[in-house]
This record gives C-alpha cells, structure tokens and sequence, in this order.
C-alpha cells in the first residue's frame, strides 16, 4: 500500500512553493489549481516475486505497482490555464501513472515509471 496521504502531502508542498494554489479537502483529496486530486490504490490479485520469508523475512515481499493519482478537472477542461499544466507536471514527479479526467470520465493515462510497467499486475 502507498502512503497516499503522504503523497499527497508533496504534491500540495511543491504546488505552494512554486505559487499555486491549494486546498486540502480531505486526508485524502487535495484540489490544485482546476484539478481535484485523490490516489487511488494499486488492484494487486496475487503479488509474484519476491523470496519465501522464511529465508529472509525482508526478502520476501514480492513486487508491486504503485496506485495511480487521480487528476480530475471536474468539467473544467475548456477552461485551462497554465497553473493546471503546472501542477500536472509537479504531480508527474512521482513514479505513479496519471490518470486526468474531467468529470469522471478519464480522457488520458500518462504513465509513470517505464521500470514499473506491468509490476505487480
């Protein structure tokens, strides 16, 4: 599990250093510029990898993919500006993939990570 909270809690500080924005909604939600953004954990079956835990108990936890941060505009998209192509990228600083949406409705995944493609899936 990630510490989305955390996560989070770095994208808000590195949007008020550079000038923009926030305000936190929830432990879990934070709004930056036009966009409303939550984490949304990673759907693991069955972890593989990893070695049996009873030959090294911090060997043993496997791979897993981290979760995706959740951008959405709220049908906000005609109105863009450069703040919110600004907190994208801050936001894409992390090795999660982006989903941006507006209105629920996800319009492009960027993903994160090349080294993390398929982990965990």
């Amino acid at each position: 599990m990630a510490n989305k909270v955390q996560i989070l809690d770095k994208i808000e500080r590195n949007c008020k250093q550079v000038g923009i924005a926030t305000t936190r909604n929830s432990a879990e939600s934070l709004t930056a510029a036009a966009f409303t953004i939550t984490y949304v954990d990673a759907a693991i079956d069955s972890p593989q990898g990893g070695i049996n835990d009873s030959a090294s108990p911090f060997l043993g936890i496997g791979i897993a993919n981290p979760g995706v941060i959740k951008m959405d505009l709220g049908g906000a998209l005609s109105t863009l500006v450069a703040d919110d192509m600004r907190v994208v990228r801050i936001a894409s600083g992390m090795a999660n993939d982006i989903s941006i949406a507006n209105g629920g409705t996800e319009l492009v995944r960027l993903e994160g990570s090349s080294d993390l493609v398929g982990m965990g899936q």
